[in-house]
């Protein structure tokens, strides 16, 4: 599985999708202004230049993130963490995703960057389950 480690490592299953030298846009943590991270994504899609994102989200009973991944071919993929998918029984994370099929930016101007990427896909094609 492309980017899997036996820990589900999200930041590790970004940088395989988006490949070596991408840029690192940082992570935007739940509660905290996005707008730095979404304004790097932004830029380095519109230039073509690989870039990984992460992003806090509020999980029900763990711990969730969601990251988004452009290689230099503007091919975008988004992943989602999910520190234990059991609902608490403790089991293994799992990461899972979706590549984006159209990519173009986000220009709802009340976008909620917890839970909305900053680009917008016409159709995604599932990956499943990636890890775990």
């Amino acid at each position: 599985m492309l980017g899997c480690s036996s820990n589900c490592d999200l930041a590790q299953a970004l940088r395989a999708r988006a490949g070596n030298g991408a840029k690192d846009c940082g992570i935007a943590a739940v509660g905290t202004d996005a707008s730095a991270v979404d304004a790097c994504v932004i830029a380095a899609f519109a230039s073509g230049e690989a870039f990984v994102a992460r992003y806090g989200r509020q999980g029900t009973d763990s711990a969730v993130a969601f990251g988004v991944a452009g290689d230099s071919h503007r091919q975008i993929t988004f992943l989602q963490w999910d520190s234990d998918p059991s609902g608490g029984s403790g089991a293994a994370p799992v990461i899972s995703g979706d590549v984006c099929i159209g990519p173009a930016v986000n220009a709802s101007s009340n976008r909620d960057p917890f839970t909305t990427a900053p680009l917008t896909c016409t159709s995604t094609s599932p990956l499943g389950r990636t890890c775990g």
